[in-house]
């Protein structure tokens, strides 16, 4: 096989692909050399531009604290004279207006000094003419000072007054001498002084200076905004991350004034509730850089392309010498690369032949575990059979009536575990219907407690009223049996195992992964051993993870618990700690239709509801053919038998009289479908009932005729049932194809 030409290439020792090598890492080398060089100028630039806004930013809170400090000096001035004016009565309100216009003569950051009573109304006033009034909210804050008598100096939020200039009112609280409330200390602060002065300061193009309350509200902006004015940023960074832990800091953020980007520098007033920000916009900070970018950019694209240039001349030049070698050597390499090739291929067929011996040994595993289990099936269907023929005779005392029930149910508990290897060999979906947990616990109980042996106490709470849980009955089994043999490896030297069940409410899910909200059903195993360490808890779930010694455990129990909870719309949780035990709580969606919980089922008469048929029974195991046409006898139908499809199809064309085929699925030769099949060509109306100890009949047979089937083992009841619907869908003419399966096997 002729390799082709870049794979041949790459095996000869090449000059010009180091050269191309090097001309790339030369421009990668020069690019990034420049461009860090750029980004370390850019952010010097820019923390430079923030020391520069944090200084100037200092001098205006310090200019800002300075003017308002004065406004507060008068307004306790005021206080402190018209407390001594009360004090030899009567006071003259004339006086009084006079002594507050004295007061802020030359005082350009306050506009007006008002004393009001506890009620907010204006006492005196400053003000040429009749006091006016305040505005509600700022009356709010004046009652506010009657009641939080530490409340000290307030700034009310920015108002327009009379004159349509935009103010804000500073707030003292004025105490009687007995500590009462006696009103409040009023000063108008002009807004506009604040941004004159901050107008005499030469910010660069698109700087700006803002005055705001601690809270972010804006009180005065130079470039002057009228829209902004009154405005709150609190939920903006200055405010949230800068302020609410220090007195100053700076930032790069988007203003949301204009949407530009600007570096930020703000400082809180330390003795007023004020905050004084100055900022500037980053694209006039950067405009040197970007030129400095362009030409730094130029220089090395002209850099780049000359050492490129040269390097792909010296490339070229290496080639055609190259070209020389490759020539001599390709033969060479020809037969190099067919040998490989042969080589390839034999270690890929290996491989081939090993994955297939591997899949050939798991389907031989499979198909060996549903035969072993069909087998027991048949096995089981002798035994409980017989068990109920015997229960039903009369004359058994009750030491013998004990004996068999205590055979019955371990026959049918083999059943239930036939079923989980049915179920392996056919790689069953999850078949999810209501199911009381509680009862499940309790079937389970004997299961249990041989599972954890004599050094381990089981412990059950489980909930009354309980809901039914939407589940695989078969699968939730094996999901408690798996968490209660973890429990027992957990306790080495003993301990307690409690299962509980619950109902409960899951919120809105806190991850994707986690369900949906809505009612839910828990089932919890807890032991008291040795606990699970973080790092054991995060990996519990992973399939083929175990902390227990080798061939002591498969690592697979808990993600068949996880893969079960999840596919059945539910949850896992695990709460440990080392040393005291763990709590695995799985929770299953409630069942939307709960079915109604069974009664006890009374003792069941023979002949009850049963028609007077004759029932062909076919099945080539000779001891369950007899079982059950036993069965058949006891339930009062009369019974011929046949060992093959062959001997049945013999009895059908003679006995013109029989009523009913009960036949197995899987006989040597003819099987139950061909039977059925080649049955209905002569005998149309002829009702067929099928029997089968596999899981996936169905699939077995390949036919649609498959519609009433019942499983091995089975009870009497069932195999009635089943007969006595395929008699009834004959006489009212229904035949039906929808299957209708009854048994204990699953």
């Amino acid at each position: 096989m002729t390799e082709d030409v870049s794979d041949r290439r790459s095996r000869f020792p090449s000059v010009s692909r180091p050269l191309q090598v090097l001309a790339v890492v030369v421009v990668v080398f020069i690019i990034g050399a420049t461009a860090q060089q750029l980004l370390v100028v850019r952010s010097a630039i820019i923390e430079n531009t923030k020391h520069q806004m944090s200084r100037l930013d200092m001098v205006f809170a310090e200019q800002t604290g300075r003017a308002v400090e004065t406004v507060d000096f008068i307004l306790r001035n005021a206080i402190e004279s018209l407390q001594a004016l009360r004090a030899t009565p009567p006071v003259d309100p004339h006086a009084v207006d006079e002594l507050l216009r004295r007061r802020i003569q030359g005082v350009r950051q306050v506009s007006e000094i008002a004393i009001t009573d506890p009620t907010g109304k204006i006492l005196y006033s400053s003000k040429e003419g009749p006091p006016g009034e305040l505005p509600v909210p700022s009356r709010a804050l004046v009652e506010q000072q009657g009641g939080h008598p530490d409340a000290g100096l307030q700034i009310s939020e920015p108002f327009r007054g009379p004159d349509g200039q935009w103010t804000a009112l500073m707030i003292r609280r004025i105490s009687l001498h007995d500590g009462r409330f006696g009103g409040a200390a009023i000063g108008y602060l002009n807004l506009q002084y604040f941004e004159d002065f901050y107008k005499a300061v030469e910010l660069t193009e698109n700087g700006a200076i803002l005055l705001h309350l601690r809270d972010g509200t804006v009180l005065a902006r130079y470039p002057h905004n009228d829209a902004v004015v009154g405005q709150s940023y609190a939920d903006l960074p200055p405010f949230k991350d800068i302020l609410s832990h220090d007195i100053a800091g700076t930032t790069i953020m988007d203003s949301p004034i204009d949407g530009v980007r600007r570096v930020l520098a703000i400082r809180g007033l330390k003795a007023f509730p004020l905050a004084v920000n100055i900022s500037v916009a980053e694209g006039m900070v950067l405009s040197s850089w970007r030129r400095q970018t362009w030409i730094f950019s130029a220089v090395a694209v002209g850099a780049c392309a000359a050492i490129v240039a040269l390097l792909l001349l010296l490339a070229q030049r290496s080639r055609q010498v190259e070209a020389l070698v490759r020539e001599y050597h390709a033969a060479k390499e020809d037969a190099e690369q067919a040998n490989r090739a042969l080589r390839e291929q034999m270690a890929e067929r290996e491989r081939a032949e090993a994955a297939l011996r591997q899949a050939q040994r798991v389907e031989a595993v499979g198909q060996l575990t549903g035969g072993v289990a069909h087998d027991f099936n048949n096995l089981l269907t002798v035994l409980i059979g017989n068990i109920e023929l015997i229960q039903g005779a009369a004359g058994l005392d009750q030491p013998m009536t004990e004996r068999l029930r205590a055979m019955r149910a371990a026959a049918e508990r083999g059943a239930v575990l036939t079923s989980h290897l049915l179920a392996f060999a056919r790689r069953q979906p999850l078949l999810p219907r209501a199911v009381d947990l509680n009862v499940v616990v309790a079937g389970m109980h004997e299961l249990l407690e041989s599972a954890l042996g004599h050094r381990v106490q089981m412990k059950t709470h489980l909930a009354p009223d309980l809901w039914q849980a939407m589940v695989d009955p078969t699968q939730i089994e094996l999901v408690i049996l798996n968490l209660v043999i973890n429990a027992r490896d957990a306790m080495p030297n003993g301990g307690v195992v409690t299962i509980e069940t619950a109902n409960c409410h899951r919120d809105k899910p806190a991850r994707p992964e986690e369900p949906a909200a809505g009612d839910y059903i828990a089932v919890k195993v807890i032991d008291t051993g040795i606990g699970m360490t973080p790092e054991v808890q995060t990996r519990a779930f992973e399939p083929f993870f175990s902390t227990k010694g080798p061939g002591a455990g498969s690592g697979l129990g808990l993600s068949q618990v996880f893969g079960t909870a999840h596919q059945s719309g539910g949850d896992v949780k695990i709460e440990s700690a080392p040393g005291k035990g763990t709590t695995v709580s799985v929770f299953l969606p409630r069942a939307k239709i709960e079915n109604r919980r069974p009664a006890a089922r009374p003792a069941e008469a023979s002949q009850q509801g049963t028609s007077q048929a004759l029932v062909l029974a076919v099945d080539d195991d000779d001891a369950v053919r007899t079982t059950t046409a036993d069965i058949l006898k006891g339930l009062g139908y009369s019974v011929v038998q046949a060992a093959s499809g062959e001997a049945a199809l013999e009895l059908l064309d003679q006995d013109g009289m029989i009523d009913v085929l009960l036949t197995d699925v899987v006989m040597p030769g003819m099987s139950g479908a061909e039977l059925a099949r080649r049955a209905r060509t002569s005998h149309p109306r002829l009702p067929i009932v099928f029997i089968s100890g596999y899981a996936d009949p169905e699939g077995i047979a390949g036919d649609t005729l498959l519609h009433r089937l019942v499983r091995k083992p089975f009870r009497p009841s069932d195999l009635r049932r089943q007969v006595e619907a395929a008699i009834a869908e004959l006489r009212g003419g229904n035949l039906s194809l929808r299957p209708t399966i009854t048994g204990d096997a699953s």
